[in-house]
């Protein structure tokens, strides 16, 4: 068996047990009123001088109650997961029917004898000696289901129906918090993929950068050997976790632009404009790094004026990222297209639902990207 499959049953067994104790438990308290209240009603009956205190009422109506008991277990723990679980509707049907047929000629057959003078009512089916006895068989109707029986019958039917019901609605939300928790797994997974495929794009990016730069200027190439190495520091400790605190991400970006500075000449215009003091505030990883990297490839140029600004700012518990670059002749943009912005998007859905936005503005001569996040702690 596979871990995996391993977890998922131990997980099912758990989330199973958790229903069933929660549902033992209201079957019990209400049992448990229900067996109680009988002797309440006598106590109570007492207390107010009307009786005195007898037990053949209680111990009768606990027999009866006995009686559904039984039949609420059978349901309960054979009858229902027929069902609820095996789907055998017809046998289910079948097997209610002779439990209710059953119950109905028990019912009939241990009928309570009411007294003719309207005193209370018996509490067994002991015989009446006498000629009271004699009255009240020639009185008695020749029915085969009285109103007793009917009424019996009906409070049956309507506890199978809560016992049934009880079940749906324990199993509903059982599946409920399974799919819940396998939404979020799966949201988990995802945002994992999409780190994982932050990186190498990134970092691949960044060695044709250095690539290019050793043809050019070999020292500023070990130069900016020595900034990578510290953004892969920061890949490999750090990507991989939900969060990270904001000053460790705009430290990976500084590092970055320095990277970038080295390789392109001093006439193009790169400003890093971060909030001082950084807040203690938390935000994922690499977010930000698509945007400015997409920045210096498609908007400096060596033979025209570029620039790139960078800017993060904060205001009413939000933390607001601009990243503005030029837009040389003959460049094309990278708005809608191109793995890093698809997974940037993608990303920014998944953590930040209805509570970010997202605006790429395109110009003749500049490129505008702004993005506003909930700043959290």
């Amino acid at each position: 068996m596979k871990v995996g499959s391993f977890a998922e049953i131990l997980y099912l067994c758990g989330v199973k047990h958790s229903r069933i104790s929660q549902e033992n438990i209201v079957y019990t308290v209400a049992w448990l009123l229900l067996f109680v209240t009988p002797l309440l009603a006598e106590a109570l009956q007492t207390w107010s001088g009307t009786y005195a205190f007898e037990w053949r009422p209680v111990l009768f109506a606990w027999r009866h109650t006995l009686v559904f008991f039984g039949i609420f277990l059978l349901h309960n723990w054979l009858l229902a997961p027929l069902l609820l679980h095996r789907r055998k509707r017809w046998l289910y049907g079948s097997a209610v029917v002779v439990v209710v047929a059953l119950f109905t000629l028990y019912e009939c057959s241990h009928r309570p004898p009411q007294p003719p003078d309207g005193g209370r009512p018996h509490a067994s089916a002991e015989r009446i000696d006498g000629p009271q006895s004699e009255l009240l068989r020639a009185h008695r109707p020749p029915v085969l289901v009285g109103q007793h029986d009917i009424i019996s019958v009906i409070i049956l039917l309507l506890m199978l129906g809560i016992n049934m019901g009880a079940k749906y609605y324990y199993r509903q939300q059982c599946d409920a918090q399974r799919v819940k928790e396998l939404e979020q797994e799966r949201l988990e997974q995802q945002l994992t993929y999409l780190r994982y495929q932050v990186n190498p794009h990134f970092l691949m990016n960044t060695l044709n950068n250095i690539h290019a730069l050793i043809d050019i200027d070999p020292e500023g190439a070990q130069n900016a050997i020595v900034e990578l190495s510290r953004l892969l520091r920061y890949t490999l400790y750090e990507a991989d976790k939900q969060t990270v605190p904001l000053s460790r991400e705009l430290e990976f970006l500084k590092h970055y632009i320095a990277l970038m500075r080295i390789r392109y000449p001093e006439q193009v215009d790169i400003c890093f404009d971060t909030p001082d003091p950084v807040p203690s505030a938390q935000v994922p990883p690499l977010l930000y790094a698509t945007f400015v990297e997409n920045a210096f490839k498609h908007g400096v140029s060596y033979r025209q004026p570029s620039f790139v600004h960078v800017r993060f700012s904060i205001g009413d518990g939000r933390l607001s990222f601009t990243c503005r670059n030029s837009r040389p002749a003959q460049r094309t943009s990278n708005a809608e297209g191109g793995v890093g912005l698809r997974n940037v998007r993608q990303r920014l859905k998944l953590l930040y639902p209805g509570t970010h936005t997202l605006d790429i503005q395109e110009a003749a001569d500049t490129y505008t990207v702004q993005l506003d996040i909930p700043l959290t702690t």
